[in-house]
């Protein structure tokens, strides 16, 4: 019988974070802890980042799931999308080594009435402090002021994976080995081992 990589526990969040991406790993998520079938789950992560909202939704779930989630970042992990790779196992939030890492601070364009604008105020203010807590809780990074004059500044920060490691926003950073770079079909992604490291490729 033919294994699919949903069945293995592998999930993908690839492009903008919205309703529509999320609720699919959501519905693994659950699924997978219902039928508690696998030791660990696996989230590969390709994403400019998106709604922060639903972002926190996937967090949620994410934090209740009784199985470990291991995240791997690819291409592109930006805004919203860190915060999802930061929350994987501790251990075993690892990026590939080509991996571009976008950490800034989030803003929002709201429109309407002057009450309106109040409101959204409240609202960004809470935002913010959950994205400053958990900034603090998947670093080790307990200085606020710190984080924000690292890693939410007003302007853009980009990272190389290195970079983020050093950061505290992911764990290890994922290189292929050698062989991969001869003409013979060599080890890949779903050759990686339980703990998300190929034997050679690994390195802090």
């Amino acid at each position: 019988m033919s294994t699919t990589l949903e069945d293995e526990g592998v999930m993908m969040l690839f492009g903008p974070i919205s309703g529509s991406s999320v609720q699919p790993l959501i519905h693994s998520i659950l699924e997978h802890n219902l039928r508690r079938d696998r030791p660990h789950l696996r989230l590969y992560i390709n994403s400019p980042g998106g709604s922060v909202d639903q972002g926190f939704a996937l967090l949620d779930i994410m934090a209740w799931s009784r199985i470990p989630i291991h995240t791997t970042g690819m291409g592109q992990i930006a805004s919203m999308a860190l915060l999802i790779l930061m929350a994987g196992a501790r251990g075993r939030r690892t990026l590939l080594s080509r991996t571009s890492v976008l950490s800034h601070r989030f803003s929002t364009t709201v429109a309407g009435t002057h009450a309106d604008l109040l409101a959204s105020r409240v609202h960004e203010d809470q935002m913010y402090a959950r994205i400053l807590e958990h900034y603090a809780r998947c670093t080790g990074v307990q200085d606020l002021a710190s984080i924000e004059a690292q890693l939410l500044r007003p302007t853009d920060r980009w990272l190389t994976a290195d970079e983020a490691v050093a950061l505290g926003l992911a764990d290890r950073v994922l290189a292929p080995p050698q062989a991969e770079m001869s003409a013979r079909p060599g080890p890949g992604l779903a050759d990686t081992t339980d703990d998300g490291a190929t034997p050679e490729g690994d390195r802090s």
